[in-house]
């Protein structure tokens, strides 16, 4: 990467920092659908679709991650 203009640098950190970030809210998602699964009651898996569904850009990494969380492996192992 050092040998890269630092323009194209810059441009494979901003991408980089926009994916962590991605990456941070879709687990803060996750977290908070599990943390607040009991208080839901029965409804919560219905609850918990359209949370997930209100955010489209971060569902797919936030189902993976509330998945693992429910089968209690909280490692972020693919």
């Amino acid at each position: 990467m050092a040998s890269l203009p630092a323009e194209r640098r810059e441009q494979i950190e901003a991408h980089k920092q926009e994916c962590l970030e991605r990456y941070r809210q879709a687990l803060e998602l996750a977290c908070s659908i599990h943390a607040q699964r009991r208080d839901k009651g029965n409804g919560w898996r219905m609850w918990a679709e359209r949370e997930l569904a209100a955010h489209p850009e971060l569902e797919r990494e936030a189902r993976a991650k509330l998945n693992r969380l429910m089968k209690g492996q909280t490692s972020d192992r693919a």
